[in-house]
Protein backbone atom coordinates (compact mmCIF):
# COMPACT_ATOMS: atom_id res chain seq x y z
CA UNK A 1 0.00 0.00 0.00
CA UNK A 2 1.31 3.42 -0.94
CA UNK A 3 2.28 5.44 2.17
CA UNK A 4 0.56 8.73 2.89
CA UNK A 5 2.39 11.87 1.82
CA UNK A 6 4.18 13.62 4.68
CA UNK A 7 4.22 17.28 5.66
CA UNK A 8 7.06 18.54 7.85
CA UNK A 9 6.39 21.47 10.19
CA UNK A 10 9.23 23.10 12.19
CA UNK A 11 7.69 24.17 15.50
CA UNK A 12 9.12 26.45 18.19
CA UNK A 13 5.96 27.15 20.22
CA UNK A 14 5.47 30.74 18.98
CA UNK A 15 2.14 32.18 17.87
CA UNK A 16 3.40 32.29 14.28
CA UNK A 17 4.21 28.57 14.39
CA UNK A 18 0.78 27.85 15.85
CA UNK A 19 -0.75 29.61 12.83
CA UNK A 20 1.42 27.50 10.52
CA UNK A 21 0.38 24.36 12.44
CA UNK A 22 -3.30 25.14 11.97
CA UNK A 23 -2.76 25.74 8.26
CA UNK A 24 -0.61 22.62 7.81
CA UNK A 25 -3.01 20.34 9.68
CA UNK A 26 -6.01 21.43 7.62
CA UNK A 27 -3.97 21.05 4.43
CA UNK A 28 -2.89 17.57 5.57
CA UNK A 29 -6.51 16.60 6.16
CA UNK A 30 -7.42 17.63 2.59
CA UNK A 31 -4.43 15.80 1.10
CA UNK A 32 -4.65 12.69 3.28
CA UNK A 33 -1.14 13.44 4.58
CA UNK A 34 0.70 12.70 7.82
CA UNK A 35 2.42 15.47 9.81
CA UNK A 36 5.99 15.42 11.13
CA UNK A 37 6.59 18.04 13.85
CA UNK A 38 10.21 19.10 14.32
CA UNK A 39 11.51 21.04 17.31
CA UNK A 40 15.18 22.03 17.53
CA UNK A 41 16.47 22.72 21.03
CA UNK A 42 19.34 24.96 19.96
CA UNK A 43 22.25 25.23 22.37
CA UNK A 44 20.23 23.82 25.27
CA UNK A 45 21.56 20.48 26.44
CA UNK A 46 19.14 17.82 25.25
CA UNK A 47 19.00 15.26 28.05
CA UNK A 48 16.67 12.26 27.84
CA UNK A 49 14.37 13.90 30.40
CA UNK A 50 14.25 17.22 28.56
CA UNK A 51 13.69 15.48 25.24
CA UNK A 52 10.76 13.56 26.71
CA UNK A 53 9.35 16.84 28.06
CA UNK A 54 9.59 18.49 24.62
CA UNK A 55 7.96 15.50 22.93
CA UNK A 56 5.04 15.70 25.37
CA UNK A 57 4.79 19.43 24.84
CA UNK A 58 4.65 18.99 21.06
CA UNK A 59 1.85 16.48 21.48
CA UNK A 60 -0.16 18.71 23.82
CA UNK A 61 0.22 21.75 21.55
CA UNK A 62 -1.03 19.85 18.53
CA UNK A 63 -3.98 18.49 20.52
CA UNK A 64 -4.83 22.00 21.68
CA UNK A 65 -4.53 23.89 18.40
CA UNK A 66 -5.36 21.39 15.66
CA UNK A 67 -8.94 20.96 16.82
CA UNK A 68 -10.90 17.78 17.58
CA UNK A 69 -11.69 16.99 13.95
CA UNK A 70 -7.98 16.87 13.05
CA UNK A 71 -6.71 14.79 15.98
CA UNK A 72 -7.08 11.66 13.87
CA UNK A 73 -4.17 12.78 11.66
CA UNK A 74 -1.07 10.68 12.05
CA UNK A 75 1.61 12.76 13.77
CA UNK A 76 5.31 12.14 14.32
CA UNK A 77 7.17 14.27 16.86
CA UNK A 78 10.90 14.80 16.34
CA UNK A 79 13.16 16.65 18.79
CA UNK A 80 16.76 17.42 17.83
CA UNK A 81 19.62 19.29 19.45
CA UNK A 82 21.10 22.16 17.46
CA UNK A 83 19.32 24.51 15.07
CA UNK A 84 16.78 24.20 12.30
CA UNK A 85 18.96 24.69 9.24
CA UNK A 86 21.45 22.02 10.24
CA UNK A 87 18.70 19.48 11.01
CA UNK A 88 16.28 20.00 8.12
CA UNK A 89 18.11 18.00 5.41
CA UNK A 90 18.40 14.81 7.46
CA UNK A 91 14.85 15.02 8.85
CA UNK A 92 13.43 15.49 5.35
CA UNK A 93 15.38 12.45 4.12
CA UNK A 94 14.86 10.16 7.11
CA UNK A 95 11.11 10.82 7.34
CA UNK A 96 10.55 10.86 3.56
CA UNK A 97 8.98 14.31 3.68
CA UNK A 98 7.06 15.49 0.61
CA UNK A 99 6.38 19.09 1.65
CA UNK A 100 7.91 21.48 4.19
CA UNK A 101 5.40 23.92 5.72
CA UNK A 102 6.91 26.69 7.83
CA UNK A 103 6.45 30.11 9.27
CA UNK A 104 8.79 32.28 7.15
CA UNK A 105 10.56 33.89 10.09
CA UNK A 106 11.30 30.50 11.63
CA UNK A 107 12.87 29.31 8.39
CA UNK A 108 14.73 32.47 7.38
CA UNK A 109 15.55 34.15 10.71
CA UNK A 110 19.24 33.16 10.86
CA UNK A 111 20.09 34.45 7.39
CA UNK A 112 22.03 37.72 7.46
CA UNK A 113 20.77 40.69 5.41
CA UNK A 114 21.97 40.33 1.84
CA UNK A 115 23.04 36.72 2.37
CA UNK A 116 21.69 34.31 -0.24
CA UNK A 117 21.60 30.56 0.45
CA UNK A 118 20.75 27.56 -1.67
CA UNK A 119 17.24 26.27 -0.96
CA UNK A 120 18.00 22.62 -1.85
CA UNK A 121 20.60 22.75 0.93
CA UNK A 122 17.76 23.55 3.35
CA UNK A 123 15.55 20.73 2.11
CA UNK A 124 15.18 18.73 -1.07
CA UNK A 125 11.37 18.95 -0.97
CA UNK A 126 9.11 21.88 -1.94
CA UNK A 127 8.58 24.59 0.68
CA UNK A 128 5.29 26.24 1.64
CA UNK A 129 5.80 29.41 3.70
CA UNK A 130 2.72 30.48 5.64
CA UNK A 131 2.51 34.06 6.95
CA UNK A 132 0.78 34.50 10.34
CA UNK A 133 -2.15 36.30 8.69
CA UNK A 134 -2.98 33.38 6.38
CA UNK A 135 -6.02 31.22 7.09
CA UNK A 136 -6.51 27.90 5.37
CA UNK A 137 -9.36 27.32 2.99
CA UNK A 138 -9.58 24.76 0.19
CA UNK A 139 -7.64 26.25 -2.69
CA UNK A 140 -9.79 27.96 -5.29
CA UNK A 141 -7.26 30.25 -6.98
CA UNK A 142 -3.62 29.27 -7.49
CA UNK A 143 -1.17 31.66 -9.17
CA UNK A 144 2.09 30.37 -10.63
CA UNK A 145 4.73 32.91 -11.61
CA UNK A 146 6.14 31.82 -14.98
CA UNK A 147 8.52 33.05 -17.62
CA UNK A 148 7.02 31.96 -20.92
CA UNK A 149 10.51 31.87 -22.43
CA UNK A 150 11.96 29.74 -19.60
CA UNK A 151 9.51 27.01 -18.60
CA UNK A 152 10.11 23.84 -16.61
CA UNK A 153 7.82 20.92 -17.54
CA UNK A 154 8.19 19.32 -14.10
CA UNK A 155 7.11 22.49 -12.28
CA UNK A 156 4.13 22.95 -14.60
CA UNK A 157 2.99 19.36 -14.12
CA UNK A 158 3.31 19.55 -10.33
CA UNK A 159 1.23 22.73 -10.12
CA UNK A 160 -1.42 21.37 -12.48
CA UNK A 161 -1.67 18.27 -10.28
CA UNK A 162 -2.15 20.47 -7.20
CA UNK A 163 -4.85 22.53 -8.94
CA UNK A 164 -6.58 19.32 -10.07
CA UNK A 165 -6.57 17.99 -6.49
CA UNK A 166 -8.54 21.01 -5.26
CA UNK A 167 -10.44 21.67 -8.53
CA UNK A 168 -8.91 25.14 -8.32
CA UNK A 169 -8.54 27.75 -11.02
CA UNK A 170 -4.90 28.08 -12.05
CA UNK A 171 -3.41 31.33 -13.32
CA UNK A 172 -0.02 31.33 -15.03
CA UNK A 173 1.22 34.88 -14.45
CA UNK A 174 3.97 36.20 -16.72
CA UNK A 175 5.33 39.59 -15.68
CA UNK A 176 7.37 41.63 -18.14
CA UNK A 177 8.78 45.10 -18.55
CA UNK A 178 7.95 47.62 -21.25
CA UNK A 179 8.57 45.53 -24.37
CA UNK A 180 8.40 46.27 -28.07
CA UNK A 181 5.43 45.13 -30.15
CA UNK A 182 7.47 42.31 -31.69
CA UNK A 183 8.42 40.93 -28.28
CA UNK A 184 4.84 41.20 -27.05
CA UNK A 185 3.70 39.27 -30.11
CA UNK A 186 6.26 36.57 -29.34
CA UNK A 187 4.97 36.31 -25.77
CA UNK A 188 1.40 35.98 -26.99
CA UNK A 189 2.49 33.27 -29.40
CA UNK A 190 4.29 31.42 -26.60
CA UNK A 191 1.17 31.69 -24.42
CA UNK A 192 -1.00 30.23 -27.18
CA UNK A 193 1.40 27.33 -27.65
CA UNK A 194 1.57 26.66 -23.91
CA UNK A 195 -2.21 26.71 -23.56
CA UNK A 196 -2.47 23.93 -26.14
CA UNK A 197 0.04 21.81 -24.17
CA UNK A 198 -1.58 22.14 -20.73
CA UNK A 199 -3.30 19.05 -19.34
CA UNK A 200 -5.39 21.03 -16.83
CA UNK A 201 -7.95 23.08 -18.69
CA UNK A 202 -9.17 25.33 -15.89
CA UNK A 203 -6.12 27.52 -16.48
CA UNK A 204 -5.67 31.12 -17.56
CA UNK A 205 -2.43 32.64 -18.86
CA UNK A 206 -1.96 36.30 -17.97
CA UNK A 207 0.78 38.56 -19.33
CA UNK A 208 1.09 41.68 -17.18
CA UNK A 209 3.41 44.65 -17.54
CA UNK A 210 5.34 44.83 -14.28
CA UNK A 211 9.09 44.30 -13.87
CA UNK A 212 9.04 43.63 -10.14
CA UNK A 213 7.65 40.21 -9.24
CA UNK A 214 6.39 41.17 -5.79
CA UNK A 215 4.70 44.36 -6.99
CA UNK A 216 3.00 42.20 -9.60
CA UNK A 217 1.88 39.75 -6.92
CA UNK A 218 0.57 42.59 -4.78
CA UNK A 219 -1.42 44.08 -7.68
CA UNK A 220 -2.83 40.67 -8.57
CA UNK A 221 -3.78 39.97 -4.93
CA UNK A 222 -5.71 43.22 -4.69
CA UNK A 223 -7.88 42.26 -7.67
CA UNK A 224 -8.29 38.47 -7.45
CA UNK A 225 -7.53 37.30 -3.87
CA UNK A 226 -5.49 34.18 -4.67
CA UNK A 227 -5.23 31.39 -2.10
CA UNK A 228 -1.69 30.41 -3.05
CA UNK A 229 1.24 31.91 -4.94
CA UNK A 230 3.77 29.53 -6.48
CA UNK A 231 7.30 30.42 -7.53
CA UNK A 232 10.16 28.26 -8.75
CA UNK A 233 13.56 29.38 -7.57
CA UNK A 234 16.59 27.76 -5.99
CA UNK A 235 17.80 30.32 -3.44
CA UNK A 236 16.50 32.37 -0.54
CA UNK A 237 16.60 35.82 -2.20
CA UNK A 238 13.03 35.84 -3.50
CA UNK A 239 11.59 34.37 -0.31
CA UNK A 240 13.33 37.02 1.79
CA UNK A 241 12.01 39.76 -0.48
CA UNK A 242 8.46 38.37 -0.38
CA UNK A 243 8.31 38.58 3.41
CA UNK A 244 10.53 41.66 3.80
CA UNK A 245 9.86 44.54 6.17
CA UNK A 246 9.07 46.98 3.38
CA UNK A 247 5.95 44.97 2.56
CA UNK A 248 4.95 44.38 6.18
CA UNK A 249 4.97 48.13 6.78
CA UNK A 250 2.47 48.71 3.99
CA UNK A 251 0.40 45.60 4.87
CA UNK A 252 0.70 44.44 1.27
CA UNK A 253 -2.06 42.18 0.00
CA UNK A 254 0.29 39.33 -0.85
CA UNK A 255 1.38 39.03 2.80
CA UNK A 256 -1.88 37.22 3.52
CA UNK A 257 -1.13 34.60 0.88
CA UNK A 258 1.04 31.50 1.44
CA UNK A 259 3.97 31.07 -0.92
CA UNK A 260 4.87 27.65 -2.34
CA UNK A 261 8.40 27.34 -3.66
CA UNK A 262 9.35 24.64 -6.14
CA UNK A 263 12.82 24.26 -7.61
CA UNK A 264 13.86 25.46 -11.05
CA UNK A 265 17.25 26.62 -12.26
CA UNK A 266 16.25 29.64 -14.35
CA UNK A 267 18.09 30.56 -17.51
CA UNK A 268 17.10 34.20 -16.99
CA UNK A 269 16.70 36.48 -13.98
CA UNK A 270 13.53 36.04 -11.92
CA UNK A 271 10.86 38.09 -13.68
CA UNK A 272 13.44 40.71 -14.58
CA UNK A 273 13.07 42.15 -11.08
CA UNK A 274 15.32 40.05 -8.87
CA UNK A 275 18.29 42.11 -7.69
CA UNK A 276 20.39 39.07 -6.85
CA UNK A 277 19.75 37.36 -10.20
CA UNK A 278 20.34 40.54 -12.16
CA UNK A 279 23.61 41.18 -10.34
CA UNK A 280 24.71 37.62 -11.03
CA UNK A 281 23.68 38.00 -14.67
CA UNK A 282 25.86 41.12 -15.02
CA UNK A 283 28.77 39.29 -13.41
CA UNK A 284 28.42 36.44 -15.88
CA UNK A 285 28.34 38.90 -18.78
CA UNK A 286 31.48 40.60 -17.50
CA UNK A 287 33.20 37.24 -17.06
CA UNK A 288 32.25 36.28 -20.62
CA UNK A 289 33.58 39.55 -22.02
CA UNK A 290 36.80 39.23 -20.00
CA UNK A 291 37.32 35.66 -21.19
CA UNK A 292 36.79 36.70 -24.80
CA UNK A 293 39.24 39.57 -24.46
CA UNK A 294 41.78 37.43 -22.67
Amino acid sequence: MKPNPRILLPFNFTDACVAALQYASQLAAHLGADIVLLHCAGDTQLTATYQSHLMSRLGSFTDRYMGPALKSLTRFCVVRSGFLRENLPSVVENHRVDLLVANPEALLEDIAPGQVLSLPEFASCPMLLVPPQALFQPLKEIVLSVDLTDLDAGVLERVQKLARTFSAHLTLLHLHGNVEAVQLCQLQKAATQLRAELTYRNTTIVCQEEEDLLEGFNDFSELYTPDLFVVATRDTHLLHEYFSGRYRKTSAYHLHTPLLNLYQAHKTACSGGCTHCNTRERQLEQETVSAAQG
